[in-house]
């Protein structure tokens, strides 16, 4: 992409579950694309249904800015679990995040958590990244 170019994100994924989108740049900051203080509906992600981002009750485009190599990292998890300490829902798109320690405090938490039920097994979860370019 170019710096000033207006784009959306599809996300889609094999399996059901809350997402967590990440936007990660160059300089190491992370902003938490999804949840946020804009989006109205959060529902969980159904498989192979694709989410696009921005929606129409966000009131704004995506803006490509800045330069050089960005990440998106983008979790799905499919047990209910509160993650409300390290990906609020309320985080405003402009909080800017230490790259290694947001998500990481996420996979931390996911790793450290067990269902209750009999089998005491771990949070189901999945990660995907895609690299992209601004320029």
């Amino acid at each position: 992409m170019r710096a000033g170019d207006v784009f959306k994100l599809t996300v889609t994924s094999r399996t059901s579950g809350d997402l967590l989108l990440f936007d990660v740049n160059s300089q190491g900051k992370a902003r938490q694309i999804f949840p946020n203080e804009f989006a109205r509906e959060i529902t969980p992600l159904a498989p192979d249904v694709p989410l696009t981002l921005p929606d129409e009750y966000y009131g704004f485009d995506f803006e490509a800015s800045g330069e050089g190599e960005n990440v998106l990292v983008a979790f799905v998890i499919s047990d209910a679990i509160d993650l409300s300490g390290v990906a609020p829902k309320s985080r405003g798109l402009k909080v800017e995040l230490n790259a290694r320690d947001a998500p990481g405090d996420i996979v931390a938490r996911l790793q450290n958590t067990w269902t209750d039920d009999l089998d005491r097994r771990g949070i189901r979860w999945s990660v995907g990244t895609l690299r992209y370019r601004v320029e």
